[in-house]
């Protein structure tokens, strides 16, 4: 039996992993924790840093693999490249996984690709921060170049504000220069699309609404299709294109996030893999028939793959997310009531339990999650709010308790 060489196992990697097993081929799991999702439903795992890229080749060495891959999360996506490069596998190309990956990168190839892009610096002290955030004369957002998951994320709008996030945004950046940019508000969309033999593909394009939680940058929904203007929702599908495409990705999945500022579409940030908190497994595939994991399978370990049939569907899908209060559960209702719900598909709700400590939210990693579809946008909103009248949550943080977070 061939093996695959997979990176990452939290729930989000569990599809592939699925896949790959479905297919014949035998996954070989590589992760920081034993007891993750991904690791518990294969036989053959590695503990381990997978971007440590010469301890991830090494690896892929020693099993003989015939293919690298992950989904839903950015991390791997460099090593997997670096990897397949150096063992003559299909890839992407380490040039262009470094460009999908490196937030300082994305605004540089913007600019040589005729982009217009928002006010940046790439900063290597607080001095050149605050040097940047007073010219700039606005508040700013602090993001590590090279990190997932909103960590190390921070909104400024003060001197004082600028000097304590600094020291936190540095502690997420493993030792890699601070990206400081202009913060603008407006409407965001996301736009998951496909590259395959130069041509690019946009496959459904949504709405991204995000809670209240400070400093924890998390979407607390993302419904499809967009409810925006067709005239701005058509010009980012188109930039999302001219973007992809001159970023030179030959093949694979792209997950890209715009921001809408008056007549103006800015790129937040693109990655080389499909949307996380199930949109790729899910979503793209409810919506479309366009079956991603098995795509990913297909580009990893083909040299040519043909071109996928797409159908577009008449329906609304979308991810909810929650927060909890920090303590301690002692209340979960509602959990096999929702999972047994016909329109509800992938969910992380297994994860709540009585006696489960909750950390304070500081990044969007800590959200608990579902997927649902609905016949279009009202019946939809229905199934959301019998969603949020069925889950009940409590959590004692030691003087009161405390309920879920849904804004």
């Amino acid at each position: 039996m061939d093996n695959i060489l997979v990176l990452g196992a939290g729930a989000l990697q569990v599809p592939i992993i699925q896949t790959i097993q479905a297919r014949g081929y035998n996954p070989v799991v590589v992760s920081l924790h034993n007891d993750e999702p991904g690791m518990l439903i294969v036989k053959d795992k590695v503990v381990g840093d997978f971007c440590d890229e010469e301890f991830t080749l090494q690896i892929a060495k020693d099993c003989n693999v015939i293919a690298v891959v992950t989904d839903q999360t950015d991390l791997p996506v460099r090593t997997i490249a670096y990897v397949c490069d150096h063992l003559g596998l299909p890839s992407i190309g380490y040039k262009t996984a470094c460009l999908f990956t490196d937030k300082f990168l994305m605004r540089e190839k913007c600019k040589e690709i005729g982009v217009k892009t928002i006010a940046y610096s790439l900063v290597g002290s607080l001095e050149e921060a605050k040097k940047f955030f007073i010219d700039l004369h606005h508040s700013a957002i602090l993001k590590p170049i090279n990190n997932q998951g909103s960590k190390g994320v921070y909104k400024v709008s003060s001197i004082e504000e600028l000097e304590e996030k600094y020291a936190e945004a540095t502690r997420y950046a493993r030792g890699q220069k601070i990206l400081i940019e202009e913060f603008i508000t407006g409407q965001e969309l996301v736009i998951e699309a496909l590259a395959l033999d130069g041509k690019v593909t946009n496959l459904v394009c949504g709405d991204t609404h995000y809670f209240e939680v400070k400093d924890a940058f998390a979407a607390k929904d993302r419904i499809f299709p967009s409810m925006l203007d067709e005239e701005i929702v058509n010009k980012a599908l188109n930039l999302n294109k001219k973007i992809v495409s001159g970023f030179g990705l030959s093949r694979g999945l792209t997950h890209g996030e715009y921001i809408i500022d008056g007549h103006d579409v800015y790129l937040i940030e693109i990655a080389a893999r499909g949307g996380g908190v199930y949109i790729s497994s899910d979503i793209i595939p409810l919506m479309t028939g366009f079956n991603t994991t098995s795509f990913i399978l297909d580009i990893a370990t083909k040299s040519t793959v043909a071109t996928p049939f797409i159908e577009y569907k008449k329906m609304c899908t979308c991810y909810i997310a929650f927060f909890l209060p920090e303590g301690v559960i002692n209340e979960v209702k509602g959990v096999r009531e929702i999972q047994s719900l016909p329109y509800v598909h992938h969910n992380n709700l297994d994860a709540l339990y009585i006696g489960k400590h909750i950390g304070k939210n500081i990044d969007k990693t800590s959200r608990y999650f579902l997927i649902m579809e609905a016949s279009d946008r009202s019946e939809l909103e229905e199934r959301i709010e019998l969603v949020h009248e069925l889950l009940q949550v409590n959590v004692d943080n030691g003087s009161k308790t405390k309920g879920i977070i849904w804004n």
